[in-house]
């Protein structure tokens, strides 16, 4: 599988309009810079690409083997690039 990286001019959409088993890229440029600062300590900066494992209230992502728990209501919040993955 190939994973073709966001394109930094594509149109973003938040965590939640994605579904169980997509890639995206975080876009942390709209976030107040303690909310940057906290969500790229958890590794959830722009370079690295997370997979959505559960949609709801924890939304669960993995980034780099790990997965994360997040609020819903920051999980509505956070704007994502989807990336597109070729077989």
């Amino acid at each position: 599988m190939t994973v073709q990286h966001a394109d930094a001019s594509a149109t973003s959409l938040t965590l939640m309009d994605l579904h169980p088993g997509d890639l995206c890229r975080v876009q942390l440029r709209d976030l107040e810079r303690p909310d940057r600062a906290l969500l790229g300590a958890l590794g959830l900066g722009g370079r690295s690409p997370l997979r959505l494992c559960k949609t709801g209230n924890p939304c669960i992502v993995e980034v780099r083997g790990t997965r994360i728990g997040l609020a819903e209501a920051v999980a509505r919040r956070l704007r994502v690039v989807p990336e597109v993955q070729t077989v």
